[in-house]
């Protein structure tokens, strides 16, 4: 099984998000966008693994000392990675309560013999992956302001599971803190 580590969004931020991928669609070329109903902030790969007790294990030791944070939306950007360009929302809100979850989840995942994320982490939403557009484009969506604010209060160990739909990203433990 395909895992990852993620924050929930609520609702109201998903279809926020969904305008803003409305539009970038509606103005782009070319493009693979994900579906409302997977928008989330990743916080830790896992990658193919039959160790899914062992993952479960290390999302609720992770969690010891994490008290609710305020992250909101932040505007949208694009990076490129390799050849490909991905289109994402920003997120804004409390970095160092953000910044102490991911590293401790970072340390559980090392002590159970995962795989340590080593580049910088930074925060996102992905709307889309290859998607090409004008940089008038880029410009018009990052000057659109996105109002969505939410609490966080847990994280969720997922499953990406290909079906006929495209991706579907299966939540099989939710952690609260």
């Amino acid at each position: 099984m395909r895992l990852f580590v993620a924050i929930e969004l609520p609702a109201q931020v998903r279809r926020e998000l969904q305008m803003v991928e409305a539009e970038l669609q509606r103005r782009s070329e070319n493009g693979r966008f994900v579906s409302q109903r997977n928008f989330h902030i990743t916080l830790h790969f896992i990658g193919e693994t039959d160790r899914l007790a062992d993952a479960v294990s290390a999302v609720h030791e992770c969690v010891r000392g994490i008290r609710p944070f305020e992250l909101h939306l932040g505007n949208y950007s694009s990076f490129d990675r390799g050849e490909t360009r991905t289109s994402i929302v920003t997120v804004n809100g409390d970095f160092s309560e953000l910044n102490a979850l991911y590293e401790s989840l970072q340390a559980k995942m090392t002590d159970y013999g995962f795989k340590r994320e080593h580049r910088r982490y930074t925060p996102h939403i992905t709307l889309g992956r290859n998607v090409v557009h004008s940089d008038e484009t880029g410009e018009i969506l990052s000057r659109t302001p996105l109002k969505g604010a939410f609490t966080v209060s847990g994280i969720t160990l997922f499953e990406s599971v290909r079906g006929p739909r495209g991706m579907d990203y299966l939540p099989l433990h939710r952690e609260k803190f």
